[in-house]
C-alpha cells in the first residue's frame, strides 16, 4: 500500500496591515490605563501595562514567519519536528475562509477538557 503524505506551507499567523492611528489609539488607551494605575495606587500594575504596551509597539506589525506541515496516514507533522497522532484527535473540520481566496483554515481537536484545538492556514488548492 502505498504512504500518501500532503505538504505545505503556510504562516504561522494571519497577519493585519496596522496604520499609524492603529498605535496612537493603542497608546493613547495605554496611557488612561496607566494614569488609573497611578489614581489607584498600583504601580505594579502600571508597570505592567508600560511592559505590555511595548511588546503591543514592538510585535504588532511583525510579518509571519513560514511553516511547514505534512499531513499522512499518523498525523500532522508541524516543522518536521512535532507530530500530533490521529489517536490523540476528538475531530477535525476545514472552514472555508470568504476573506481573502488564498487560505482555507483546518482546525484539529484534540481528547481532553485543557486540549486547544490547532488551527492550520490550509492553501485552497490542497
Amino acid at each position: 500500500m502505498k504512504n500518501i503524505e500532503i505538504t505545505w506551507e503556510a504562516p504561522e499567523f494571519e497577519h493585519r496591515e496596522r496604520n499609524l492611528s492603529w498605535y496612537w489609539t493603542s497608546i493613547a488607551l495605554a496611557a488612561a490605563i496607566i494614569a488609573f494605575a497611578v489614581f489607584q495606587k498600583n504601580f505594579l500594575f502600571g508597570l505592567f501595562i508600560v511592559v505590555a504596551e511595548i511588546l503591543i509597539i514592538v510585535w504588532g506589525d511583525r510579518m509571519p514567519r513560514m511553516v511547514s506541515f505534512s499531513l499522512s496516514e499518523k498525523g500532522i507533522e508541524i516543522e518536521n519536528e512535532k507530530i500530533r497522532l490521529f489517536s490523540e484527535m476528538e475531530s477535525f473540520s476545514i472552514d472555508e475562509s470568504p476573506k481573502d481566496g488564498l487560505w482555507d483554515v483546518l482546525v484539529f481537536h484534540f481528547h481532553g477538557k485543557f486540549k486547544l484545538p490547532l488551527i492550520v492556514h490550509l492553501p485552497k488548492e490542497k
